[in-house]
């Protein structure tokens, strides 16, 4: 059984897309930082929450944060 309302669809521009890729292969900026921005591209791709959790190694609930 799923919890919550449907996932809206997360809309980044291309300039931000740059960014959080930028941020993302990032190895000096913290690592909470990074996983972060994957989960913002990955998200923005479509990909459902626990596919990222799963995938990143997270918890389900940091990926639905």
């Amino acid at each position: 059984m799923t919890r919550g309302g449907p996932k809206a669809d997360l809309v980044v521009s291309d300039d931000k897309r740059t960014k959080l890729s930028s941020f993302a292969r990032s190895r000096s900026l913290p690592a909470s930082l990074s996983a972060r921005a994957r989960i913002i591209l990955s998200s923005a791709k479509g990909e459902v929450n626990s596919s990222i959790a799963e995938r990143l190694d997270l918890g389900k609930t940091t990926v639905g944060n």
